[in-house]
């Protein structure tokens, strides 16, 4: 299984450097659990190219990356507006899950993914400058946050969702900071504790 989901992830690496368009969609749940889909993209253009490959006579444009997501089925090929999505798609149970997924991408390098008891800051670097000669594919970055989005430098924000587009040759830090409500259980138990603390405090001074 991490063999074929390697597959994957250094099929979609390699698409960094290669002429085909990545859309990287994050949504972070309150918990900082959620959910990674990384997108190659084919235009038209390029997947009558493919199609009309000898050797690529009854495969799909999506096999190759395909092949890594088939045993969990954690996967989608589909046709938008004329291009096709050859879609991964993972589930991590926390960020330090999402900051390895990061990490195998090669051009991402994370430099904050923190949760804290209100609030999360999202500051990865992504860099798409050329390598060994090659160019890199232009990248768009969509990131869902809960709670109320707060200190960010995205392009375009949709509700909950920041966006950033990514030219080759460019080296972008896209930062995003999002804070949510305090379950009211959480004072109450704090609150219980620190009664329960001082209690004791007073007991054992007391018997003393």
């Amino acid at each position: 299984m991490r063999s074929k989901f390697m597959h994957a992830f250094l099929f979609l690496a390699a698409c960094f450097l290669s002429a085909c368009r990545v859309v990287v969609e994050t949504t972070i749940h309150e918990n900082g659990s959620g959910a990674l889909h990384n997108s190659v993209v084919f235009s038209a253009e390029e997947k009558d190219n493919f199609d009309a490959s000898p050797e690529n006579a009854g495969k799909s444009i999506c096999d190759n990356l395909k092949q890594g997501e088939q045993a969990d089925k954690e996967f989608l090929e589909e046709i938008r507006i004329g291009e096709t999505y050859c879609t991964s798609m993972r589930s991590f149970a926390n960020l330090n899950e999402l900051q390895g997924y990061y990490e195998r991408l090669g051009k991402v390098t994370v430099i904050e993914l923190k949760k804290g008891l209100n609030h999360f800051i999202f500051d990865i670097q992504v860099d798409l400058t050329p390598k060994d000669g090659n160019a890199a594919a232009s990248n768009t970055w969509r990131l869902t946050l809960p709670g109320k989005i707060g200190n960010n430098n995205a392009e375009s924000i949709e509700g909950h969702t920041l966006t950033w587009n990514i030219e080759p040759g460019e080296v972008a830090i896209l930062h995003a900071e999002s804070s949510v409500p305090i379950n009211p259980w959480i004072w109450v138990v704090m609150g219980l504790t620190i009664a329960l603390g001082m209690v004791s405090i007073f007991l054992i001074r007391h018997r003393r």
